[in-house]
């Protein structure tokens, strides 16, 4: 596991922040939700490596473009995506890099959008997302339809990397098409939430929990799994005391997590998939700690879009976790709080606190 940053100086806080403002009347921050993804578990070697491996499969060999480089997707180029916003599914992006590949070595080919860095496709990217028209719908009015892989294809391509043969079998009953022998990235899974991190939360009063993420299906029982497991905190039904962290029974397991909402209930960033969360744990107060833009844009369309409508929705900070450019990136764009790693977490309140 990445080791956890031990100073404070890589803390960002938004100047002017201020606790007591943000609680605007609630009695203290009593309720953290969490994306998975980056945030609790490090997928850069399942998930990422999943999108970059489908979309070589894709255009290497089902469209036959032998003469693709290699490696023709990098994990920087997934984290540019990320960043730019509209591909917190790994099928999109895994979409995006087979139809971008594809144009650029068939439909565009001789022409100087075939020249394009995709560095530069992820900022056009960016500014389709802060205009809204970002994700998908910016692909397909950007790539030829032909370069587009169905969205079946481009799903299974990538889900056969992640799960490997085995697994796909014991969730799907699936025989894999396209990667019969890959082992199934998903083993290479470890987790970040550290085992200090939610007892941590709870003696500061935060003992309502949540996870809002991407995953679906057989993939939110296998992270919830893990996430209960790796928690640090006691799983004792009886004990009701004020301060102790209540686990819940969901259809993804028993866990921490009181309230699970999965990209099947609603997709960041819907402000919907937050209103949900904080409605089903009864929160005062909360923060949600994601690590991409759709994450962000939760938050903050959340703030513009449900608070706006109904202001008795409690108020909840955004906490990015990000390093290096991407911090700035999200500094500039609205988060409250920016930290490397998510065991700073309680470090970052105590200052805001202080």
């Amino acid at each position: 596991m990445p080791a956890a940053p031990d100073t404070s100086s890589s803390i960002w806080l938004r100047p002017g922040l201020r606790l007591g403002a943000f609680l605007a009347g609630a009695a203290h921050l009593d309720t953290a939700l969490f994306d998975v993804d980056g945030v609790l578990i490090d997928t850069r070697r399942s998930y990422r490596l999943a999108v970059c491996y489908a979309a070589e499969q894709i255009v290497r060999v089902l469209n036959g473009l032998s003469d693709a480089p290699s490696p023709l997707v990098t994990s920087e180029d997934v984290a540019a995506f990320k960043l730019a916003g509209g591909f917190n599914s790994d099928w999109d992006a895994a979409q995006l890099f087979a139809a971008l590949w594809t144009a650029k070595l068939r439909e565009w080919r001789g022409t100087p959008a075939a020249d394009v860095p995709v560095r530069e496709w992820a900022a056009r990217a960016s500014a389709a997302a802060r205009a809204g028209r970002g994700g998908m719908a910016w692909v397909r009015a950007t790539v030829p339809a032909s370069a587009i892989p169905d969205d079946e294809t481009a799903r299974w391509a990538m889900d056969e990397q992640y799960w490997g043969a085995e697994l796909l079998r014991a969730f799907f009953g699936r025989e894999p098409l396209y990667a019969p022998d890959a082992p199934g990235l998903v083993h290479n899974e470890e987790l970040l939430l550290g085992e200090e991190l939610l007892p941590a939360l709870a003696a500061a009063g935060i003992t309502k929990l949540g996870l809002i993420t991407g995953r679906v299906g057989p993939e939110v029982g296998w992270a919830v799994t893990r996430l209960a497991t790796g928690s640090g905190l006691p799983d004792d039904p009886d004990d009701v005391a004020d301060g102790v962290v209540m686990w819940a029974e969901s259809e993804h397991g028993r866990s921490p997590f009181g309230a699970i909402v999965p990209a099947t209930v609603y997709a960041k960033p819907d402000p919907r998939a937050l209103i949900e969360a904080v409605r089903a744990l009864g929160a005062r107060a909360a923060l949600y700690a994601g690590d991409t833009a759709d994450d962000l844009d939760l938050v903050l369309r959340y703030r513009r879009e449900a608070q706006a409508a109904d202001a008795a929705l409690p108020p909840v900070l955004a906490v990015q976790i990000a390093s290096g450019d991407e911090a700035a990136v999200y500094r500039e764009r609205g988060a409250d709080i920016v930290i490397p790693h998510i065991t700073q977490l309680p470090a970052a309140l105590a200052l805001l606190e202080g």
